[in-house]
């Protein structure tokens, strides 16, 4: 019987390790939350996100930071973005800071953000 070594992050690029938690459409949340694996946003929160991976889906809005080695944005954020693979997607509304390890923004995404690049993003 083998087990996967719980602090080995290399395995899951997304942050799946540990599972997924849903802010379902609707939803308001305010303050801090910390999550383990990927955590997906349909609803609005106003706050610090840190996670494995987030997504802001379409409808989705983040109001603060997020702190994770994958981010994807559909929907609307404001604030500051730590994070390794950055993906703003097509239909994004992104502004505020981002620094990122890397960057990708799909046509038709809106940014209005500070970019820089760092060699490790702190996450």
């Amino acid at each position: 019987m083998s087990q996967t070594d719980p602090s080995s992050h290399s395995q899951t690029p997304t942050g799946q390790r540990g599972g997924r938690s849903h802010l379902a459409a609707g939803t308001k949340l305010s303050g801090d939350l910390t999550v383990p694996g990927l955590m997906e946003l349909l609803g609005h929160a106003d706050g610090t996100i840190v996670a494995d991976g987030i997504v802001i889906e379409e409808g989705g809005s983040v109001v603060g930071e997020l702190r994770a080695r994958s981010i994807a944005i559909k929907g609307s954020f404001e604030g500051r973005i730590v994070g390794g693979d950055v993906r703003l997607q097509s239909g994004a509304r992104v502004s505020g800071e981002i620094t990122y390890a890397k960057l990708v923004i799909e046509s038709g995404a809106e940014v209005n953000a500070a970019c820089s690049r760092a060699s490790q993003a702190s996450t």
